[in-house]
């Protein structure tokens, strides 16, 4: 067994999460807005809507049903050629009296407050921001001089979770790293926030875009990969299996405050389940971008093989990151 066979299978296959519920995305009503049109659509009906019609090109869907217990209209925008959404756009009233649309406007800003947070004003709009999207609540005119609220939902976030897995912030582009040991030199992922790598095939993700299964391309046939998560969707073991090679791979995460990986546990075990390798890392964090993500590691490492001593060293890791607009 070749030592960097260990140190480079680790990120071939970057460390998906797989959440329940997952909290880190733009949220309606507390429906997970992000993703395939059909699993908003599976959400949206699962919440009492009712969809009635689409526009002739596919792209725009409409429903009617209750929002935050008052009935409304709401169109749901798509991408023709990824089929994720784009947006959502509510429409209560129309409002005949000042005092109904008032009422109405304070009962929404209180809901989409204790959803989002606190709002700006600007004129008749209210926006509200966060790290996932935004949702704008705003007043239109109608020609008969009535009045509708009108609500809008943008969700912002790449909706793969590749690079959020392994504790990337922001809409990661390119990743280039010095001194590489537990991590690819290159990492590239694309607008949606999927990484691109060939050597990973069969993928599967959860509607909220955590790869929960693959296969990884290796020397020796194909390797299989199981995931287990702690309460904060972080992974806390991933245990990668080559049946043709009779080797397994398991690895081990530990968390410091900040929630980066504070130290990676990395075991190799023969067809016999003997334990035949070992390397033990200890991350400190030297220096972060604007997005809060490290540009330079000093990486302090163990390393133990069947029939040899233990050795030990310590890596200075530096990183260079781009950024989708």
């Amino acid at each position: 067994m070749k030592r960097y066979i260990l140190l480079t299978a680790f990120f071939l296959e970057v460390l998906y999460l797989h959440a329940a519920n997952d909290p880190r995305c733009l949220s309606l009503m507390g429906m997970a807005f992000e993703g395939p049109v059909d699993s908003v659509r599976q959400q949206l009906t699962e919440n009492g809507f009712s969809e009635w019609g689409q526009s002739d090109d596919g792209e725009d869907i409409y429903f009617r049903g209750n929002f935050y217990g008052i009935r409304a209209k709401l169109l749901v925008s798509k991408n023709s050629e990824t089929n994720l959404v784009t947006s959502a756009y509510v429409t209560i009233g129309p409002y005949g009296t000042e005092a109904m649309l008032t009422k109405n406007i304070q009962y929404f800003l209180y809901k989409l407050q204790k959803d989002h947070g606190e709002y700006t004003q600007r004129d008749d709009s209210y926006f509200f921001m966060d790290n996932f999207g935004s949702v704008k609540l705003a007043i239109a005119h109608n020609f008969n001089g009535s009045r509708e609220i009108r609500i809008t939902y943008l969700p912002d976030a790449p909706y793969y979770k590749d690079a959020l897995s392994i504790g990337f912030h922001g809409n990661v582009q390119e990743v280039v790293t010095e001194n590489a040991v537990a991590e690819e030199q290159f990492l590239h992922f694309h607008k949606d926030g999927q990484l691109d790598n060939q050597d990973l095939s069969q993928r599967k993700y959860d509607r909220y875009g955590y790869l929960i299964s693959a296969q990884m391309k290796e020397r020796t046939g194909h390797s299989t990969v199981q995931y287990e998560y702690d309460e904060a969707y972080r992974l806390k073991r991933r245990t990668l299996t080559n049946t043709e090679a009779g080797i397994s791979y398991i690895n081990e995460y530990n968390y410091n405050e900040e929630g980066d990986i504070a130290t990676q546990y990395q075991k190799v075990y023969d067809k016999n389940k003997e334990c035949i390798m070992t390397i033990t890392m200890h991350n400190n964090y030297l220096t972060r971008d604007d997005n809060g993500n490290w540009t330079s590691n000093s990486l302090a490492l163990s390393y133990w093989e069947k029939g040899q001593q233990s050795q030990h060293t310590t890596v200075l890791q530096k990183r260079t990151l781009d950024y989708w607009d």
